[in-house]
């Protein structure tokens, strides 16, 4: 099936060159940018799924292209999955356009109503997640690149991707600018064939946080004491990915009623009997490091769904803790919200990029960090902040409640230094943010 989908956006960009001869005989339309036009910027990535990491990424975007340009110079239309999902996320005079999975008509009209498109998803080239993600970014660079406007990949992540998707990202994204937010991305992109820059993450620059009193409220209305130091612990499944579609099991799903798996329309997880062991013993494993913890510290643990998918992850790990808890999943709290919980913390756990991201800019330099992760990202952190040797595990590792309840004892007795690296290196990433924008504009033209 995304084979199937790779060619009929093959097809899809080639009819692209003669969009605006379509658009002159009144099949569809057509717009570019002129002197003395307001841009119309269309920001296409991963959004309306309630994923707190890829709404904070492309709140923080607008707001840098108000920045750049002034708010009356930019028309920004954000892509999303649900309108809903992202109700005071942006001003009112931020477009927020609903589309489908089945994406690629959507996508191409969209494209083809735009001057330029913003590439705003974080796992841009990969296929750890879901091929058709990539390809629905790849589309967008395809398009726009076979009409002749910008197309920058921005803050954009490249890692493993299957054969034939490689393939298709060096013939759809040749003419798309790319600033990468890590050097390893920049490695593998120049490996893959493509050019960019160095840069990095575009949420360091949300600053939409609840303030502390706000988080300490919802805290003490969760049980908290107000005493207790508060252990953050952001879990995920890690062994249901990646997203694939498979029109097999959706017609079987469909003759016997059972969609379990199904994460929208005829995209399945990925499922096996060992995959369920294995994320039950990550569970186990992380329960068994919160427990030792607790009765060494007597800390108070936030739970923390940065993912609506998240939910049953929480919930499952909640079920084994031996104490009480707080509990915050993004289906039912704002990016604001949770970044300002995030912010409040004195430990985080976590196996979630983007909430050590969002720890980080609390304004006493962010909380200590230990690191429980899936693929690179995780540990590129880390390795800018000098701290991956002693605070990055892996989701599969057997022994990892042990290792991560040592490392928690570990950054508890040394918060103070932890604090200080993380200070240094929020400057510098807001710094590269900056660097980041003057790129941008220049790509824009």
């Amino acid at each position: 099936m995304d084979r199937l989908l790779c060619l009929l956006i093959y097809f899809i960009t080639a009819l692209s060159r003669f969009s605006k001869l379509f658009a002159r005989i009144g099949l569809g339309s057509y717009d570019e940018w002129a002197p003395g036009k307001k841009r119309k910027i269309l920001l296409a990535g991963y959004n309306g799924a309630r994923n707190t990491g890829s709404d904070v990424r492309v709140v923080a975007i607008a707001r840098q292209l108000k920045m750049l340009y002034g708010a009356d110079q930019v028309q920004i239309t954000v892509m999303t999955l649900s309108k809903d999902a992202l109700k005071g996320y942006f001003d009112e005079d931020v477009t927020l356009l609903e589309f489908s999975s089945i994406f690629p008509l959507d996508l191409y009209r969209a494209c083809c109503s735009h001057h330029a498109v913003l590439l705003c998803e974080g796992s841009t080239l990969k296929s750890t997640f879901a091929n058709a993600l990539t390809l629905f970014l790849c589309e967008a660079a395809g398009i726009m690149g076979a009409q002749g406007k910008p197309c920058i990949a921005y803050g954009s992540e490249v890692g493993r991707m299957d054969p034939f998707l490689r393939r298709a990202a060096l013939r759809l994204c040749r003419k798309t600018t790319f600033i990468t937010r890590t050097q390893d991305s920049l490695t593998a992109l120049r490996a893959l064939g493509l050019n960019g820059y160095a840069g990095t993450d575009t949420a360091w620059l949300y600053d939409r946080a609840i303030d502390r009193a706000d988080a300490e409220k919802l805290l003490y209305e969760q049980g908290w004491d107000g005493k207790k130091p508060l252990l953050g612990v952001a879990v995920i499944n890690p062994f249901c990915w990646p997203v694939r579609a498979s029109l097999f099991k959706w017609l079987k799903g469909k003759c016997t009623g059972n969609l379990s798996g199904q994460y929208d329309k005829w995209y399945f997880f990925s499922d096996s009997p060992a995959r369920r062991r294995a994320y039950s013993r990550y569970i186990r494993n992380l329960a068994a490091a919160v427990n030792a913890f607790h009765k060494k510290s007597d800390c108070f643990p936030v739970l923390i769904g940065m993912e609506r998918l998240d939910e049953s992850a929480c919930r499952s790990l909640r079920a084994k803790l031996h104490c009480d808890s707080a509990i915050f999943l993004s289906g039912y709290c704002s990016a604001d919200i949770i970044t300002g919980v995030l912010r409040r913390l004195s430990i985080l756990l976590t196996s979630r990029y983007h909430a050590a991201v969002l720890s980080m800019g609390a304004e006493e330099g962010g909380c200590p960090i230990v690191a429980v992760s899936m693929d690179e990202r995780l540990g590129g952190i880390l390795h800018e902040l000098s701290l991956d040797q002693k605070y990055l595990l892996s989701t599969s590792d057997p022994a990892l409640g042990k290792k991560a309840y040592r490392a928690m004892k570990n950054a508890a007795a040394h918060s103070r230094e932890i604090r200080r690296h993380i200070r240094r290196a929020v400057t510098n990433y807001k710094a590269e943010q900056e660097k980041m924008g003057a790129i941008l504009k220049e790509a824009l033209g």
